[in-house]
């Protein structure tokens, strides 16, 4: 049975030469036991939740152990102004400033990993790196690629590309910033009239699970579950149709859009067309899931999706 090492990491951004700007990142590192060209998944989470929604504690849960059992490093980051990272105003945290934080920290986490400085000198030079961002980071993610190319491929989880919309139990009743004078006031509305647990979890979560999860919801209001975050970076805008568009028709490395039965997204033959520039483009609806994929009764198939798109891609860097 493959071992599963996990490492807590704190990145010095002032240590970035091309970012220059004070503040850490919290990351952890889930090590297999094989290291020599193993391919690198980077894990971002969405608002509200922290790097731990990829390694959740109850069993069965944990989709960085799923990954490293399949020798895959696993790389989970707090965003910057989330959970254990720094926390700048929020005029220093918009998408561009913390997709501009987290290159930063994954350059010098790759950076440290190529000179064995995490895995005691072993020295990893994977096979691919590729990022995953679910929700709001995977607005997160694809502004790192447009900004600097970290990534060999994309791994979008539940991001509208299009404009987010919040799924209601009503047909009809779905909410969206779009059509409205001040989108952005309506935006910060519908965090009010959302109904988090149909959103976010399918009939079949554990009760526990969606309690605990829905408790936090929205994350000011003091009570944070253990994968969940206090604070979020300033990202009412991303409620915004198509306030991502721009970077994302400009993508060209692989990538895979997943979303759940029941998500944030629009059409999903939309959502694959803003990728206009993607040469190799993949879609994955994941069945009788809601927005928070790794809650979910069907959470493996996804996870399984996920690691064939690693290894596809692992395997074309490699050729």
């Amino acid at each position: 049975m493959t071992s599963h090492t996990r490492v807590d990491l704190r990145i010095d951004l002032a240590d970035s030469p091309d970012y220059g700007k004070a503040g850490t990142i919290a990351a952890t590192l889930h090590l297999p036991d094989h290291l020599d060209r193993a391919p690198v998944l980077v894990c971002m989470p969405g608002a509200g939740y922290n790097r731990r929604y990829f390694d959740l504690e109850e069993p069965g849960y944990s989709e960085a152990e799923y990954h490293v059992a399949r020798g895959t490093i696993v790389v989970a980051i707090d965003h910057l102004g989330v959970g254990d990272s720094t926390v700048p105003p929020p005029e220093q945290t918009r998408i561009p400033d913390v997709a501009a934080a987290n290159c930063a920290a994954v350059a010098q986490i790759l950076a440290k990993l190529a000179d064995g400085g995490f895995t005691g000198g072993r020295v990893v030079s994977p096979a691919a790196v590729i990022g995953a961002g679910q929700s709001m980071g995977g607005f997160i993610l694809v502004s790192m690629q447009a900004q600097q190319r970290p990534f060999d491929g994309l791994v979008v989880l539940g991001a509208s590309m299009v404009c987010t919309q919040i799924p209601a139990p009503r047909t009809g009743q779905a909410l969206r910033a779009s059509g409205y004078a001040d989108p952005l006031q309506h935006g910060a509305r519908m965090f009010v009239e959302t109904d988090w647990r149909f959103a976010f979890h399918w009939e079949d979560v554990p009760e526990h699970l969606v309690a605990l999860d829905i408790a936090s919801k929205p994350p000011q209001n003091g009570s944070v579950a253990p994968w969940g975050s206090a604070t979020v970076p300033n990202v009412t805008e991303l409620l915004l149709p198509g306030f991502i568009a721009r970077e994302a028709a400009i993508i060209d490395v692989p990538v895979l859009v997943a979303i759940g039965e029941r998500d944030v997204c629009q059409d999903p033959l939309r959502e694959l067309a803003a990728f206009q520039s993607a040469r190799d483009l993949a879609l994955f609806v994941a069945p009788r899931m809601a927005h928070m994929h790794n809650f979910g009764g069907t959470r493996r198939q996804l996870w399984h999706r996920t690691h064939s798109f690693v290894t596809q891609v692992a395997a074309s860097a490699r050729a």
